[in-house]
């Protein structure tokens, strides 16, 4: 009686679903080649710290494992304009140049993977995951002026790409009822896209010029948030 007792127990543990809905907001800071502003590196991404908003589901197979999806976005900042302007002037020769942007570097994320949770104790947990899936990267570009130029302007158009991307990372949650918890969470996010890069009126000789953005698009989202048990 005491094994039947025993299987019963393990078999409810490992039947027994949880499943929770979460919306999270926070900071995205790009990291790497993505986050560096240098005219003179053509691995510069011209990325800065900027928003990254998410929703998960979270679907828990026992106490411990689990399976999630997500779908994120991140709107990063724009950095070294002025790197940009002050090298274009130097290489074309001109005596000053004026940049804008247009437009600003983002991404969008689909992805899938397992949770592993640890009950710390009664209300709290932490859970950590590894995801894949698809990530859409765009790039900001920009449009240059040259002072004593005749055609004057010159732009380097915005582009986009997709590529395999994945993330890691740790979730801690803090029960406030049986359905409601807040969460804080960190996660390491990876991609790389080879970017096509496109520019209109490019003046021969004037400076730097790109083909393809095809480096690592990586950073760190830090974020806070709510979740809902659903059952």
């Amino acid at each position: 009686m005491k094994r039947i007792y025993i299987v019963l127990a393990t078999l409810l543990a490992v039947t027994t679903t949880q499943a929770q809905l979460s919306i999270n907001g926070g900071l995205a800071l790009p990291t790497g080649s993505f986050g560096k502003g240098n005219y003179a590196d053509e691995t510069s991404g011209f990325a800065k710290a900027g928003a990254h908003f998410n929703i998960s589901y979270t679907h828990y197979l026992n106490k411990h494992w689990g399976i999630g999806a997500l779908a994120g976005y991140s709107a990063f900042g724009f950095k070294g304009a002025q790197s940009l302007s002050d090298g274009y002037k130097e290489d074309s020769g001109t005596d000053s140049t004026t940049l804008y942007r247009k437009g600003n570097n983002s991404t969008l994320t689909f992805l899938i993977g397992p949770y592993y949770k640890i009950q710390l104790c009664k209300n709290l947990s932490l859970d950590a995951h590894l995801l894949g899936g698809y990530t859409h990267t765009h790039l900001a570009g920009f449009q240059i002026f040259y002072e004593d130029y005749t055609d004057n302007s010159m732009t380097q158009r915005e582009g986009s790409g997709g590529a395999f991307g994945w993330q890691a990372g740790l979730g801690i949650h803090y029960a406030l009822t049986h359905k409601w918890s807040v969460q804080i969470n960190g996660d390491y996010f990876s991609s790389k896209p080879n970017i096509p890069i496109q520019y209109d009126n490019f003046v021969v000789n004037s400076g730097r010029r790109l083909s393809s953005y095809n480096q690592t698009i990586s950073g760190i989202n830090a974020t806070i948030g709510v979740s809902y048990a659903l059952f």
